[in-house]
């Protein structure tokens, strides 16, 4: 999956826009005494994110923020203001930075915003745009509100985490009555890191991924059995194999590892399919 680049909005911007709501609320001096200690959150997010630290950082942390006497407020902030109030431009354009799609699952569109840290947690990032990240609705409320202090159970940051260029999602086809389904699995490249590949494992098994991608590819399999089954007719097995490995090579060139990537290569690799196990969805 692809990820946006880290945003350029910063939470000093976020606290402008939402200024007008604040200052109804009688909140507006209060937020300004608190913009310093925000914009230093902001900076060391950054620096720890940047630098792979950022779970340590969250941990050292973990268990205060949630008691700030002003968590309520920060919250509100976020839900009032950012989302339903004058600062709907600036969540508009987070959302509208993932191009590729949902964050963690890179297949619906983000149309919520997922708090990295939670915010009910973590109320001093709350309103912080580099904790924030675009996310479809099934896969926000998914993640849920809880912080586990496994560091094999640490979400994927779409800002700062690099899954690399190699593939680590694969699938495998398995005919079935009146059909064939495809079943998902990851494999990371051997020269991750322990924690990291654990972490891949993580994310794929917590937010089902393998499920979602299986549906996908049932949808798009139904449509385009039609073409597959006319390239077989006319051309043969390896004719068929050949256009199945460019249509997959294509997608890989822009994600290795997009599930249609994986579900192509299946395909390919498929001798029922080949050899017109089509004809039977």
């Amino acid at each position: 999956m692809r990820w946006p680049q880290k945003p350029t909005i910063t939470v000093e911007e976020i606290v402008k826009a939402c200024t007008p709501w604040l200052t109804k609320q009688g909140w507006d001096e209060a937020m300004q005494t608190r913009l310093p200690e925000l914009k230093g959150q902001e900076r060391r997010y950054r620096a720890q994110g940047e630098s792979g630290n950022l779970f340590e950082l969250l941990l050292s942390e973990f268990g205060g923020q949630c008691n700030d006497e002003e968590k309520d407020r920060l919250i509100a902030t976020y839900d009032r203001a950012l989302v339903g109030g004058g600062g709907r431009k600036l969540y508009d354009a987070l959302k509208a930075a993932a191009i590729y799609g949902c964050t963690i699952c890179g297949v619906a569109k983000p149309e919520t915003i997922d708090h990295h840290a939670p915010k009910t947690i973590f109320p001093l990032l709350a309103l912080t745009p580099l904790n924030l990240v675009p996310a479809c609705g099934p896969c926000n409320q998914g993640k849920g509100r809880s912080f586990s202090t496994d560091p094999a159970r640490e979400p994927f940051h779409p800002y700062f985490d690099d899954l690399g260029s190699d593939r680590w999602l694969f699938a495998d086809i398995r005919p079935v009555n009146e059909g064939a389904v495809a079943e998902f699995s990851v494999c990371p490249p051997k020269d991750w890191p322990k924690l990291k590949a654990q972490r891949l494992a993580h994310h794929f098994t917590s937010n089902k991924l393998g499920t979602m991608f299986m549906f996908e590819a049932s949808r798009h399999l139904a449509a385009r059995r039609r073409k597959d089954a006319r390239t077989y007719e006319r051309s043969g097995p390896e004719a068929l194999r050949l256009v199945l490995v460019d249509d997959a090579e294509s997608i890989a060139a822009v994600d290795p590892n997009d599930w249609e990537t994986a579900w192509l290569y299946a395909l390919a690799e498929c001798d029922w399919y080949l050899n017109g196990g089509m004809n039977e969805i």
